[in-house]
């Protein structure tokens, strides 16, 4: 299910009303249920690896303040993800048509899920050890494990392939087959948000989740489990401890970022993928002028897409009563690149300097060692989107940047300038700097990189009028979010209209609602769901 397809909005309406009539734990149990229930319909399978994820992290968190559960609380949690699988493959033989995936996959994810069965005897043998000890072991096993079925599922045909490359570069033979790996949505969101759950518990930051429903719905939470935001445990696991009461707001609130949120995706986003599908597509033929036309339609889509899942994905949860974090800040405004990653996805952004960056050493050390460190961060940022050269050339661009402005005293204070002409300067170098990044994103092979780039080779003419019309298309389809953008410069979020009176407010509302409903764009899934 995903926020564009017609049941979403009955599924939210259900799960929202009936949220509010129940007690505390009542809400726990709608909300996990109702979050498997979204996340199943991808393929029921791939919970496995969710309720894996969910029976170690639970358990080594409690671990982490010292606190020995039950084994048979144990037993029962850690077997769930085989019992899952049993069901599933009980399905699958007696109503194949319900699943895609080819049987391999099964085993694969079996393999996996046989991870909090093997967690069981490690969880009794570390309960051994002194109190230190204990506490990093099971900090290690609970990121230890995040991270192997990350590395596994995402990486695993990357790493091998490009090894398999490089033997018959040197004259050698690798005749090894790959098994088809399918990448389990959500899986890079939701094994980030586990592994800083553990370690700010390690680092004294934040307690565990006191009952195993309450955490499994946690890291379930079906509006953000998919792409983000990537929440932290002291800020978004209370919201869950409360029983927070229904107030007009929420549904203000609520319906508001959803009306964003749909905008930018269907009326934003889509249109604009229109024109990037056709410009990217080696076997389109190209100009300059269609190949800046093709970046900067691919620009805006990424924008709308990501930032438009951030507000269905809030708008859902403030229905619930739940606040999630904001993560796109007017990204495009940026001044420079520092100042753009504090802006663009601001939940991975923040994710990669705590947790990375800073026990990297950070700023607290030598200027070659920042740049190192900074380096290490950006090329795994950009491997994190996807197991391809083309996001590990993005991210190493990115570092680039970043290394540039940096060692460049006149960069840096021109990333830094408080005037309003050398501000717009700034602003327009990064996003044309920006742009450039997006073509290396979007390019998934070099021959497709070369395909774009040459295209600044040949005659062009920029008034064509092959190319005036989708420029004309792409304007109506920007514009309308670059002037909500400017109305709500002030709080940099283009849904602050507080202060705005009442009337202005309802037009802006219809007028959204009309483009929403006039889009003629196909409707296409979010980008990040690949990632």
């Amino acid at each position: 299910m995903s926020f564009v397809t017609w049941p979403y909005p009955f599924f939210l309406a259900g799960v929202v009303a009936t949220y509010w009539a129940l007690p505390l734990k009542g809400r726990w149990w709608l909300l996990l249920l109702s979050s498997y229930g979204f996340y199943a319909a991808w393929d029921p399978r791939f919970l496995a690896l969710l309720l894996s994820s969910t029976a170690i992290d639970y358990f080594c968190g409690r671990a982490l303040v010292d606190e020995r559960r039950p084994f048979r609380h144990v037993l029962v949690a850690t077997t769930l993800p085989a019992l899952w699988l049993v069901i599933c493959r009980f399905i699958h033989s007696t109503f194949p048509s319900l699943t895609g995936l080819p049987q391999i996959e099964s085993s694969m994810i079996l393999v996996a899920a046989m991870l909090p069965i093997l967690f069981l005897p490690t969880y009794q043998w570390l309960w051994k050890w002194t109190t230190s000890k204990r506490r990093q072991a099971f900090l290690v096993v609970s990121v230890g494990s995040n991270l192997g079925a990350l590395g596994f599922f995402k990486y695993f045909n990357f790493f091998a392939d490009s090894l398999r490359q490089l033997f018959h570069a040197t004259g050698n033979s690798a005749q090894w087959d790959l098994p088809s790996i399918v990448l389990p949505v959500a899986i890079s969101f939701y094994t980030f948000q586990s592994i800083s759950y553990a370690v700010d518990i390690a680092r004294g930051q934040a307690q565990p989740a006191r009952e195993f429903v309450l955490f499994a719905a946690y890291l379930a939470f079906f509006p953000q489990l998919i792409a983000g935001p990537i929440e932290r445990v002291g800020r978004f696991l209370p919201q869950f401890e409360t029983a927070r009461t229904w107030t007009r707001e929420h549904l203000h609130q609520g319906l508001l970022l959803l009306l964003m949120g749909w905008f930018k995706k269907v009326f934003v986003a889509d249109n604009c993928a229109l024109l990037a599908n056709h410009v990217f597509d080696p076997k389109t033929p190209i100009d300059a002028s269609w190949a800046i036309l093709g970046a900067l339609a691919f620009t805006f889509q990424i924008y709308g897409d990501f930032s438009g899942y951030t507000d269905l994905a809030r708008g859902s949860a403030r229905l619930l009563g739940i606040e999630l974090s904001s993560n796109f800040r007017f990204p495009y405004s940026a001044q420079g690149p520092s100042d753009f990653w504090q802006r663009w996805h601001r939940t991975l952004s923040s994710w990669f300097r705590d947790y990375l960056y800073i026990p990297l050493g950070g700023n607290r050390c030598s200027v070659s060692r920042q740049l190192v460190n900074l380096w290490i961060v950006m090329l795994l940022a950009g491997l994190w989107h996807g197991a391809n050269w083309n996001f590990l050339l993005w991210g190493g661009y990115h570092a680039a940047l970043l290394t540039l402005y940096r060692v460049s005293p006149p960069l840096l204070r021109f990333e830094n300038t408080r005037s309003f002409w050398g501000g717009w300067a700034a602003t327009l170098l990064m996003f044309l700097l920006t742009v450039l990044g997006w073509v290396l994103f979007r390019c998934t092979s070099l021959a497709q990189l070369g395909h774009w780039f040459g295209a600044f080779g040949g005659a062009t003419n920029p008034i064509d009028a092959a190319v005036r019309r989708p420029a004309l298309w792409l304007v109506l389809h920007v514009a309308p979010l670059l002037v909500l953008q400017w109305a709500t410069r002030r709080d940099q979020d283009e849904r602050s209209n507080a202060h705005w009176p009442w009337p202005m407010r309802g037009l802006a509302y219809v007028a959204l609602a009309l483009l929403l409903v006039a889009s003629s764009s196909q409707d296409q899934e979010f980008l990040y769901f690949q990632f």
